[in-house]
């Protein structure tokens, strides 16, 4: 499932929604990252009765039903990936006799807006973690955390960064099944051939490695660039340290100085080219699931991209001889190596469920270690409990290893879970954009940001 709360490179894979890689001219996203629409609108009424979203859970009550129900499943995979949940599902209907789990692939979250608002939800649904916040609160989703309590989910083996987004205000109201962050893929004899070894460590290094890879007439035109300058802005926050929410003051901070310093990085190497030349070259490369992949075609020299793309690679371009780094790190601050962004896909209980209790049983079998290992391996996804990240089950995915070792860092973080992210998150790319396009300034545009979206602080 894509989970697109990354700013201007969007994460990517599962969900069967992979997108493509060609941008439009007027967007500073990179276009050769997949651009997924992740975010479905809040709903302004979830269910009759908003307010049990701050009540507690639904009753764990006889979690296990004497009789036989019906459990309605949508989630938001199609294709090869639609099939491992399938095959998930026929798993916990031959362990559960009295509990029979029908799935659907459905993939329009506003279809799932309109059924639990209309009274007619799934039992079961997948979703964004980023969503998770804006619905939860809003009553349409049932909290979790008597469950929870009941049967002894040992919340501390989930990744904190992919757990955060599950919760608000003293709550889980998900549990996440799938993670996704972003590393430095390089291509190894482009890097050579310009006399480097070894990957950048640092981000000195990482702007000083894509202007030399970058290859420009003396028109400005551009035949290949070292990296595509709208970067990830929010997996390079991290970087800096950046914050976008204070708890304590109940403030957004687009206007953090970590935050800044990362738009400026992509400032840098966006003013080097100009939007024009950007544009016409953005214009001129292939599709993002194709041979004609910017990196795949040497179009880049080094894009960050998620654990989806060497499953990529080895589709599209398997002769490509390429690497896996960490992200650069800032000098300013050595202790945030390994830094990242995550983002997730999540399963929940919808408010009005007929049978919570059977779907939360699901729950708790889905994001057990056995079947979460099968359905990330499946999808080639990064699984969310710590306690998985080195089964045997990950080596035959390409790139998995780089990736699983990463996510034990404890500078991955994710967006705070906030109710108005959606918002939040449109007025920041919008922002971006314009600074980049030399329409506003770094200031100006985040104070902008920063006026637009504390009115919706409750």
């Amino acid at each position: 499932m894509l989970a697109g709360a990354s700013l201007l490179l969007a994460s990517c894979s599962g969900g069967g929604n992979s997108g493509n890689g060609a941008s439009e001219g007027g967007s500073a996203s990179s276009p050769g990252a997949s651009s997924p629409s992740a975010s479905a609108s809040a709903p302004e009424s979830a269910a009759a009765s908003p307010a049990s979203a701050s009540q507690a859970s639904a009753s764990p009550a006889n979690a296990s039903p004497q009789e036989k129900v019906t459990l309605s499943f949508w989630y938001g995979w199609t294709g090869p990936e639609g099939e491992a949940i399938e095959k998930l599902i026929k798993q916990f209907n031959d362990s559960h006799p009295n509990i029979t789990v029908k799935g659907l692939s459905q993939s329009d979250y506003q279809k799932q807006l309109t059924a639990i608002t209309g009274g007619n939800p799934p039992d079961i649904a997948s979703q964004f973690g980023q969503n998770v916040a804006a619905w939860g609160t809003k009553g349409a989703m049932i909290p979790l955390d008597d469950y929870i309590a009941k049967d002894n989910v040992d919340l501390n083996d989930f990744i904190p960064g992919a757990l955060v987004s599950s919760q608000y205000d003293g709550h889980t109201y998900a549990l996440p099944i799938a993670m996704h962050f972003t590393m430095l893929f390089y291509n190894k004899k482009m890097l050579a051939d310009a006399g480097y070894s070894a990957p950048p460590a640092t981000m000195t290094e990482l702007k000083e490695y894509a202007e030399k890879l970058s290859v420009v007439q003396k028109d400005g035109r551009l035949e290949v660039l070292g990296l595509w300058p709208g970067i990830d802005s929010y997996t390079f926050s991290q970087v800096y340290g950046g914050k976008f929410w204070d708890p304590d003051t109940k403030q957004v901070t687009p206007d953090d100085p970590g935050f800044k310093q990362a738009v400026q990085f992509s400032k840098d190497l966006w003013d080097k080219y100009g939007s024009e030349n950007l544009d016409r070259f953005s214009a001129s490369l292939g599709k993002y699931q194709s041979a004609q992949n910017p990196f795949f075609s040497g179009k880049y020299a080094m894009t960050i991209d998620g654990e989806w793309l060497p499953t990529f690679i080895k589709q599209f371009a398997p002769s490509l001889d390429y690497g896996i780094a960490p992200i650069p790190y800032s000098e300013d601050h050595p202790e945030l190596k390994n830094a990242g962004n995550i983002n997730t896909s999540v399963l929940y209980i919808p408010k009005g469920a007929k049978h919570p209790d059977a779907s939360w049983e699901f729950i708790k079998w889905f994001t057990d270690k056995q079947q979460l290992v099968q359905f990330t391996a499946a999808l080639g996804n990064l699984p969310t409990r710590a306690s998985t990240l080195d089964d045997p089950s990950y080596d035959a995915v390409p790139g998995f290893k780089e990736f699983t070792d990463y996510a034990k860092s404890p500078n991955l973080k994710s967006f705070p879970s906030l109710p108005f992210f959606s918002e939040y998150s449109d007025a920041l790319t919008k922002a971006v954009n314009d600074i980049l396009r030399g329409k506003t300034t770094i200031d100006d545009g985040l104070a902008g940001v920063k006026k637009t979206i504390q009115p919706l602080v409750k």
